[in-house]
């Protein structure tokens, strides 16, 4: 998992302190995660990041992203354009189970 993040992942830096992160698959279009420290939730970190993905998924001619949404994050994945309704579960491969909201947007 270390190898993953330090080779897919792209950080958002404040103050020389990486306050969230993110990681799109160019293969599938899969948002595989965004993660914002929570001191700085709420002030466009997120957004920036997926808007950043979304750049770079355009530029390798992707067409349409996905992402597992958590129950609490779906309201903000519909705001920036992505649609999907229905609650699944999510096992991950570390044998954690998480209710989720499958999505997609196309680009």
């Amino acid at each position: 998992m270390i190898n993953d993040i330090t080779a897919n992942f792209y950080v958002s830096i404040f103050k020389g302190r990486v306050i969230g992160c993110g990681k799109v698959n160019l293969k599938t279009g899969m948002i595989d995660a965004i993660f914002v420290v929570p001191d700085h939730s709420s002030q466009g970190v997120a957004k920036s990041m997926l808007v950043f993905l979304e750049e770079l998924a355009l530029c390798n001619d992707l067409k349409l992203l996905q992402l597992e949404s958590t129950l609490n994050a779906a309201r903000f994945y519909r705001a920036c354009g992505f649609v999907g309704d229905e609650v699944s579960t999510y096992h991950s491969p570390r044998g954690i189970s998480l209710d989720c909201i499958p999505m997609q947007k196309k680009l």
